[in-house]
């Protein structure tokens, strides 16, 4: 069939083969201009620490000190800037300068520490921010020899009038805690755990349910199979870097295990690498830098155990782990335990003799069931707070978990001394 051709035709849908290209006119879609189509990407505000990372020398020296220890690098990083700044210098251009004229950088060094101690700054900050020059003066091979001294070295102004918690401040910080805040309190309080375990620096490691050995899953409930349940602390997450293990009160255990439950009920799956303290499962958003990360970093960790404690508490999360060394210091005082033990509880790494005992990869079941039996016999002095509930309530949950670990022929002698009971007070009643 012949195609026909128009032009501005009216009605192109009258002609079925009508190649649609050739018949239509570009008349009035030319453009007496040409036409420019300017696109601007968004550009990326760096940040600071970006910036000053920018520089390959303060990259290799970062990168250097993050690979003994993040937080380090972090820190030395954000107190090299900031003294920088206050002296209108470049990391590159100090560096310069100590090679060129060191003693006029350890002079500048030492008007820094007057000018601190001045203007009334912590003597462990001022101690801080001189080593973090130094460290990045000896990158560059330069030595600072001359002594420079802080006053009052040891002296922590923020330490000075903090005291541990007792047993009535224990039990009211509980009562004001969320469930996920009050076991992070808990791992902290009765297990003696550091924040840095449940969750490292930037959330890319923590504390495991792998790492819980007594803590399973049957038939889609989280239970314990044995208390006090053990916490082992992997190398990756220790801060001497070496495995130990703790226990864990049968308090914290209860609410760490209704802490996985409510996690189970809401969809979550659980299996040996989802972390103990992690990040709502419901609400993934505002992560920041952390999207996709399974573990609360330390910093997460930390702020929603202090806004635990305020207003009504000014003190720092870490005084957590100072009440569990406390209370172990008084057990071993009452003889129910040993400063090795205690000490190895406690993720240190002790002296010489416990090199050749408790320090060791893997230690003999004996010992383990001794450490046990010991931190059980301790177990009261850290769940203080249990020891003002109403006694009724005591004897209900004993009975309770009595009859959960009954075996039949035991349920059904029981179940004959109730009803025995029940025909003596029904006689009594009638007569």
């Amino acid at each position: 069939m012949e195609i026909i051709k128009r032009v501005n035709t009216t009605n192109p849908l009258s002609f079925v083969d009508e190649v649609r290209t050739s018949v239509r006119s570009d008349v009035g879609k030319q453009l007496t201009y040409k036409k420019t189509q300017t696109t601007t990407a968004k550009k990326h505000n760096r940040s600071r620490k970006e910036r000053i990372l920018a520089n390959p020398d303060v990259k290799r020296w970062y990168d250097n000190l993050a690979r003994g220890s993040p937080i380090t690098a972090e820190v030395r990083l954000r107190r090299l800037d900031k003294f920088c700044k206050l002296h209108d210098l470049t990391p590159a251009q100090l560096s310069e300068l100590a090679m060129k004229d060191l003693r006029a950088v350890t002079d500048l060094l030492e008007d820094h520490i007057t000018w601190m101690e001045e203007k009334n700054y912590a003597p462990g900050y001022i101690e801080d921010v001189i080593k973090s020059v130094k460290s990045w003066l000896r990158h560059f091979d330069v030595e600072i020899k001359r002594k420079l001294k802080v006053t009052n070295p040891d002296f922590t102004p923020t330490l000075q009038n903090e005291r541990v918690p007792n047993a009535e401040e224990i039990s009211e910080i509980f009562n004001r805690a969320t469930l996920r805040s009050s076991v992070s309190i808990s791992l902290m309080s009765k297990a003696g755990l550091r924040p840095e375990v449940m969750g490292n620096y930037n959330g890319t490691d923590g504390l495991c349910l792998k790492d819980l050995p007594d803590i399973v899953i049957h038939q889609g409930v989280v239970k314990c199979i044995s208390t006090p349940s053990r916490i082992i602390v992997r190398r990756e997450i220790s801060k001497a870097r070496h495995q130990y293990f703790t226990f864990c009160t049968q308090s914290a255990t209860k609410k760490l295990v209704a802490y996985l439950n409510d996690r189970l009920a809401s969809g979550e799956p659980l299996h040996g690498d989802s972390p103990i303290i992690a990040p709502d499962y419901k609400y993934k958003t505002h992560r920041g830098k952390n999207q996709n990360k399974s573990f609360l970093p330390t910093s997460q960790i930390c702020k929603e155990i202090r806004n635990t404690f305020r207003p009504r508490f000014q003190w720092r999360p870490y005084v957590l782990r100072a009440y569990y060394r406390t209370q172990l210091i008084i057990a071993e005082a009452q003889g129910k335990t040993s400063h090795s033990f205690a000490s190895f509880w406690f993720g240190h790494k002790g002296d010489m003799s416990a090199r050749y005992s408790t320090n060791k990869g893997i230690l003999p079941e004996s010992l383990i069931k001794e450490m046990r039996e010991s931190f059980q016999r301790s177990e009261k002095l850290l769940d203080q707070e249990l020891s003002h509930e109403d006694p009724t309530l005591k004897q209900k949950e004993e009975l309770s978990d009595t009859i959960q670990k009954a075996t039949p022929q035991e349920l059904g002698k029981m179940l004959e001394m109730f009803q025995t009971m029940n025909i003596g007070k029904i006689n009594q009643v009638r007569e």
